[in-house]
């Protein structure tokens, strides 16, 4: 088998027309659309992670006792559950020294401190459907393990040409999630029984004995607390922004991957996330301008490319970024290899991949972790929910308490210019009965009355996610023409040029760029490296 044949083989009815809301002062506006919004907190019932928490960090790993003090503190876990367990400072670990040294030591913490108590009757199946694994744990006081930087993240490979799905080597975490099982796997994977649950996680009646595993680690101790300080803050302020959706047009044996995104970006919709899809196979060109972007899924490329890549570009506080990969996360301590540490580089809070080649199935669905995280659940539980198999190759890297829509969406009124995320959000769930034109009416005219060109670019995104082109075009020429920054004229240019690309006219499309390279009012913009990139894109 070749490399690549091993890889990836509520709303509510009756919602005001857009005429009325224009007759109601802003004021109220504002509170029409967000406080009466139905939140997807309260969907989901309410559990107090932290206290269920344990952290694990190495001695020997400079740093790394440190991260963990800071996390605790910031997260009122006890010190009581901050463990110190010595093991190898490199990034891998044989499967006798994850036994020894992480493993087994775990365990007997867990039993002498009675983290767990009594022996539950259901048993989870392995992937290959050899043996039974019974969950050591019926009434865990201890569900989520966080891991620091300096823990080994992999486990190496021992047996020699094993058969698909039958192999040794792991991530350390995922290993460790199974931490409650009276037989620990070794060959394959495990069946994860929580997978594509629709119930949080302690509510769940299939995941006794499971442990949710985070791991805070990262190119340096700095970007691991920011992290942290990141993923707190955007639970207080909101996470409002806009969601970017990378496809690579695969087909066949791939066209699940592709699929994913797909339903991602409708969960978007629904949710009044705006978001811009690039449709095109290769990654999105150099210096793409992305502002604001707090979601952000796409593949497939074995290291950081393009838009992501470029020495401007930062997500916004609190985002949540994944690129598909067979070893996204096979280097996670580093700024430019992979995937995962360029992305926190980059200012991602939570990120996630495999250490090891999973297999496409087996890894994270994009679409079950989107959905989940939107109703309301924290990153280990969406991550973990849409994970098929335990014992394999994913690790999430991020504080898996962090919720980022546990107050639900809109919940926050924003300031400044998430004030338009906001009211955008809002007129989208509130009019969900109502139909596409009617909600695009009422946001364009609230973006008039507001002068707010923010709202129309918005408009245009969700315009251009229907493939309604001619009328996206529209939105973005009216945006432009409400736009005095030079960095948003730029950008709006830009988008127009992709809308005229996909629309079938290529050299209106060219024309436009050509002349945003004349105009000296552009010459220090960074995303202008994006026209040249986009013009010899289209071969020009």
């Amino acid at each position: 088998m070749t490399n690549d044949e091993c890889r990836m083989t509520n709303g509510r009815a009756g919602a005001p027309t857009g005429e009325a809301l224009i007759r109601h002062s802003a004021f109220v506006i504002l509170l029409f659309l967000v406080f009466c919004v139905p939140l997807h907190a309260q969907l989901v019932s309410d559990w107090n992670a932290a206290a269920e928490t344990a952290v694990v960090f190495n001695p020997d790993f400079p740093g790394s006792a440190e991260l963990a003090a800071y996390y605790a503190e910031k997260r009122h876990i006890p010190q009581e559950r901050v463990i110190g367990l010595r093991c190898t400072k490199e990034d891998s670990m044989s499967r006798a020294e994850f036994d020894a040294q992480l493993r087994q030591p775990l365990h007997d913490l867990f039993q002498t401190r009675r983290w767990w108590v009594g022996e539950p009757p259901n048993p989870a199946k392995s992937l290959t459907g050899d043996g039974i694994l019974a969950p050591a744990a019926s009434v865990p006081t201890v569900r989520v393990l966080v891991l620091m930087r300096g823990v080994p993240f992999q486990i190496r490979r021992t047996a020699a040409d094993p058969k698909p799905s039958q192999e040794d080597e792991a991530s350390v975490d995922s290993e460790l999630a199974t931490l409650g099982l009276t037989t620990p796997p070794v060959n394959g994977g495990l069946r994860n029984p929580y997978f594509n649950q629709p119930t949080r996680f302690p509510q769940s009646q299939s995941t006794t004995g499971l442990l949710l595993v985070g791991r805070l680690d990262g190119p340096d101790d700095a970007t691991v607390k920011r992290m942290i300080d990141d993923a707190l803050a955007a639970e207080q302020t909101g996470l409002l922004g806009r969601a970017v959706i990378d496809q690579a047009q695969k087909s066949g044996v791939y066209q699940e991957g592709e699929d994913w995104l797909k339903r991602s970006a409708d969960s978007y919709r629904q949710a009044g996330i705006p978001v811009f899809i690039d449709r095109h196979a290769s990654v999105l060109p150099e210096a793409w301008p992305l502002p604001d972007t707090i979601l952000y899924f796409g593949w497939y490329t074995d290291h950081i490319l393009g838009a992501l890549a470029s020495p401007e570009f930062r997500f916004k506080r609190g985002a949540i970024a994944c690129h598909l990969h067979s070893f996204s996360a096979h280097v996670i301590r580093s700024h430019d290899q992979a995937w995962a540490g360029p992305l926190l580089s980059h200012g991602a809070a939570v990120t996630f991949g495999n250490v090891f080649e999973p297999y496409l199935s087996l890894t994270v669905h994009f679409d079950i972790f989107n959905k989940r995280l939107l109703e309301g659940f924290t990153v280990g539980e969406a991550a973990w929910n849409a994970t098929p198999a335990l014992s394999w190759m994913n690790v999430v890297l991020g504080d898996p308490l962090y919720r980022p829509f546990g107050k639900g969406i809109g919940s926050k009124l924003g300031d400044g210019n998430d004030r338009d995320y906001t009211l955008y959000q809002g007129m989208v769930q509130r009019m969900a009965a109502e139909t596409d034109s009617r909600i695009k009416t009422a946001i364009t005219e609230l973006a008039v009355k507001r002068k707010s060109p923010r709202l129309l670019e918005l408009t245009a995104l969700l315009s251009a996610l229907q493939q309604k082109l001619p009328e996206a075009l529209d939105l973005l020429e009216h945006a432009e023409s409400m736009t005095r920054d030079m960095a948003d004229l730029l950008r709006l240019r830009l988008y127009r040029a992709e809308m005229l690309r996909r629309a079938g006219n290529a050299d209106a499309a060219r024309r436009l760029l050509r002349q945003a390279l004349e105009d000296d009012a552009f010459k220090s913009q960074p995303s202008r490296a994006a026209v040249d990139s986009l013009l010899r894109e289209m071969g020009s």
